[in-house]
């Protein structure tokens, strides 16, 4: 008897969405990206730097070096996977298109009704396909450069970043108690640096609340800042996640392991875990968001797909 296929799809929100919640049960922020001396996660052949939920989950996995090679491109270049190698998964969007009867067409369909003017349907579907960090990859000679940021260095980039902000808000420091953004006035309050603990725990607070600047209607827009969202709700979630992830994006850029200066509450842990509970897709959407933040800080333009 001809056995059946199991033809059962996978999950892949979910997937994902389990992996954050065990790393938060364990009392592991996962979204605060740390940083080695050989930069950020990235695809050694293509020298592409991973980004949003894969820059998250790329510079989770425990390899020294955060370098990473498809089973093809290490076979182009000579190598090939050591035997028993754990591959690690890339997650990325595929478009599908539907027309005005909801139809599925092509690629080439979909522009063509586009330019006679109807409607097309973009509707995402979430694909992954697997890596191998270079360790695990035989026969190639890797050149992997390290890179190594003194304290006064890392200063002076985060005030680059501060300084050219396209569309800046207006920086004040008028309330010394606390940090925050106010989307009304556009203005983004910060107490004096003295007050910080290190300098560096200074620049990671002004990255979260530069992050949420992006959302006033000059900028990205964002529902999360320009809307009605009350503490607790949905939108103020993931606005507030949103914050959390530009915040570990900026700093892992100029060098600051961010893990070692934040604090993991239990109420803030527990906070996360409800929260991606009770919305499988709040991780994706809140890491889009926030690397679309952190492209309009430092003025890098992408081409994202709805």
């Amino acid at each position: 008897m001809r056995q059946q296929k199991n033809t059962t799809k996978k999950d892949l929100y979910q997937e994902v969405t389990n992996k954050m919640i065990t790393l938060l049960e364990k009392g592991v922020s996962p979204w605060r990206c740390t940083w080695n001396r050989y930069g950020l996660a990235r695809n050694y052949a293509t020298k592409h730097q991973y980004t949003g939920i894969n820059a998250i989950l790329m510079n989770l996995t425990e390899h020294p070096i955060p370098y990473f090679m498809t089973f093809r491109q290490a076979k182009n270049m000579g190598g090939k996977i050591r035997k028993g190698s754990k591959a690690e998964t890339v997650y990325f969007f595929k478009p599908l298109f539907k027309d005005q009867e909801d139809n599925y067409v092509s690629l080439d369909q979909a522009k063509a009704l586009k330019g006679m003017g109807e409607e097309v349907q973009i509707i995402p579907m979430l694909k992954c396909f697997k890596v191998f960090n270079i360790a695990d990859i035989e026969d190639i000679e890797f050149d992997i450069p390290e890179v190594e940021l003194q304290e006064h260095e890392r200063i002076v980039k985060c005030e680059a970043i501060i300084k050219n902000v396209p569309n800046a808000p207006q920086y004040v420091f008028e309330d010394a108690n606390k940090a925050y953004y106010n989307p009304i006035a556009d203005k983004l309050n910060m107490p004096d640096i003295r007050q910080f603990t290190t300098a560096e725990e200074y620049y990671v607070t002004f990255f979260h609340e530069l992050s949420h600047s992006t959302g006033h209607k000059s900028r990205l827009d964002r529902e999360g800042v320009m809307g009605l969202n009350p503490f607790g709700s949905a939108g103020y979630s993931k606005e507030e996640l949103l914050a959390e992830m530009g915040a570990s994006f900026l700093a892992a850029h100029v060098g600051i392991n961010y893990d070692e200066i934040t604090e993991n509450s239990a109420a803030y842990l527990q906070g996360w875990l409800s929260a991606l509970k009770a919305d499988k897709k709040l991780i994706f959407k809140a890491a889009a968001e926030a690397q679309k933040a952190v492209d309009y800080i430092l003025a890098i333009q992408r081409k994202y797909e709805d």
